[in-house]
C-alpha cells in the first residue's frame, strides 16, 4: 500500500509543479523599480563605537539574478594596518525580492560571521529606501538614498521605536 502511494505522488509531482503559478513578470517588474541600486558602487563606510567614528573603505557589488526577479548585494569593508595590510571588517551578502503572496519586499542577508537575518524592506520613493530588522527588543533601521551617481546609507537602532541612535553611515559613488 505505501509503495502505490509513493509511486502515486512520483507520477503526480510533474504535473503539480507545472501547475504552480508563475510570478515571474510580477517580481521582475517589482525588483525592475530598484534598477538605480544595480552597478557597481566604492567608498567610505563609518562605524560609530565608544572610541569614536571608525572609517573603512566599501565597496557594493549590485546586481540583478534569476532573471532579473532578485537583486543580490556583496558588500566588503576593509581597513588599512599600521602595516599596510589591509583586514576585512564587513563581508555580506543580501538577496532582495518581491513575495508575491504577501505583496511585500524583503531582504535576505548573509555575514561571514555565520549570522543571517531576513529584513522587511520597502521603497519610500524612486530614490529613497529603508529596511529594518526585529532583533528582540531592538530594531535596527537601515535607510538609503541613491541620487545623481551617489549612494547614502545610516544605520540606527531603537529600543523603543521612537528614540533612535545611529551606530553606521556610508557614502559610496556608482563606478
Amino acid at each position: 500500500m505505501k509503495t502505490n502511494i509513493i509511486i502515486t505522488v512520483l507520477c503526480l509531482s510533474p504535473i503539480l509543479a507545472l501547475a504552480q503559478p508563475d510570478f515571474s513578470q510580477q517580481a521582475k517588474q517589482k525588483i525592475a523599480a530598484l534598477d538605480l541600486m544595480v552597478g557597481d558602487w566604492e567608498g567610505t563606510g563609518y562605524l560609530f563605537t565608544p572610541q569614536g567614528k571608525e572609517p573603512s573603505q566599501v565597496t557594493e557589488k549590485i546586481q540583478y539574478k534569476l532573471d532579473g526577479t532578485v537583486i543580490m548585494a556583496e558588500g566588503k569593508g576593509v581597513i588599512t594596518l599600521e602595516d599596510g595590510t589591509q583586514q576585512t571588517v564587513h563581508d555580506a551578502l543580501g538577496i532582495l525580492s518581491y513575495n508575491s503572496f504577501t505583496q511585500q519586499y524583503q531582504m535576505n542577508s548573509f555575514v561571514s560571521k555565520g549570522m543571517s537575518t531576513q529584513a522587511k524592506f520597502e521603497i519610500i520613493d524612486a530614490n529613497n529606501m529603508v529596511w529594518w530588522i526585529e532583533a528582540g527588543p531592538t530594531t535596527i533601521r537601515y535607510s538609503l538614498t541613491i541620487k545623481d551617481g551617489t549612494w547614502k546609507e545610516i544605520g540606527e537602532r531603537s529600543m523603543d521605536g521612537e528614540n533612535w541612535q545611529q551606530f553606521f553611515e556610508m557614502e559610496l559613488t556608482k563606478i
